[in-house]
């Protein structure tokens, strides 16, 4: 066997009734896919619950057809929310989700679904797109991107009050944005042009703006560390199939480093809660599917990128 049919034997470790099969990435880390159904064409990472028990798996069968349900990874029970698209967020206290939910007018607007009531409520709702929101630690302000003035760009609001606030003024896509353990930051990514994309940070207290990659490759996806002293990201820089892998790096944007290698598309990791584990996206496998990688038994095949 060569290339990628010579990587290590595969082998299944069960988690209760959640099944990881392990594999060896052509970079030399250990790499868990997490098993699910067969019958969809398409599973999709969308976030871990507060406690790290509980994932939320959006899938897409066809272009018309597209769901949500949550895996307790401890038992395998499995929770479909109905109305629901991908792209599910945890609040912090676990209780709801964020969401986006088409429209009448054939856009979407960001929505709150109550895990205990199964109640949904639409927050900031607008005739334009309104898309990827996350909360704020207090659960109470919550990121978005939205093209309510023809561009996306990254807004704030904030459920007490109604407040809305815009923080960039870009004739682009800015988009990603995700608040800082701390909130005193924000993350996002910007396309600067074709696939041209960086990841940027706003300092809440003043709206500064500074530039953490500078890289005419794709650099996306950004996400925190729980402590908040490390960003996890997908980029292209060093993969010859143009496919992102993910890496890590400083919050100020240095001391980059590799952590996946493989010629398949790696995108939107996040990790868990206790920092132990990256999850992430991967076209490494058929149906599109859901991975994760363990930091602390893979810190000697974790290197600087090549170039």
């Amino acid at each position: 066997m060569t290339g990628i049919a010579a990587l290590l034997s595969v082998s299944c470790a069960q988690d209760q009734n959640v099944a990881y099969e392990t594999s060896r990435d052509p970079g030399g880390c250990l790499v868990e896919h997490i098993a699910v159904d067969p019958d969809r064409q398409q599973y999709h990472f969308d976030g871990l619950s507060p406690d790290g028990g509980t994932l939320a798996i959006g899938w897409r069968q066809n272009e018309d057809e597209t769901g949500l349900y949550l895996l307790d990874l401890k038992t395998g029970a499995r929770q479909d929310i109905p109305n629901l698209d991908n792209g599910a967020v945890f609040s912090p206290d676990g209780k709801k989700l964020l969401n986006i939910m088409p429209t009448e007018n054939g856009r979407t607007d960001i929505a709150e679904y109550d895990l205990t009531t199964g109640e949904t409520v639409f927050i900031a709702p607008h005739d334009s797109w309104e898309w990827l929101a996350s909360y704020a630690s207090d659960g109470e302000t919550i990121v978005f991107n939205s093209y309510r003035t023809g561009a996306s760009d990254i807004y704030t609001y904030r459920k007490s009050d109604g407040a809305l606030k815009r923080w960039t003024d870009f004739d682009g896509y800015d988009a990603h944005a995700q608040f800082s353990p701390d909130d005193s930051k924000i993350l996002f990514n910007r396309q600067e042009s074709g696939e041209d994309y960086n990841v940027y940070l706003i300092k809440t207290e003043t709206g500064e703006i500074s530039q953490l990659t500078d890289d005419v490759t794709e650099e996306g996806y950004p996400s925190w560390s729980p402590d908040g002293t490390t960003i996890v990201f997908a980029s292209d820089r060093a993969q010859p199939s143009g496919e992102p892998d993910i890496y890590l790096m400083n919050v100020n944007g240095e001391d980059i480093r590799r952590i996946t290698d493989h010629p398949a598309k790696d995108e939107y990791p996040f990790f868990s809660p206790d920092g132990k584990y990256i999850y992430f996206n991967s076209y490494r496998s058929e149906p599109k599917g859901i991975y994760r990688i363990e930091l602390e038994s893979n810190l000697d095949c974790v290197k600087a990128p090549a170039g």
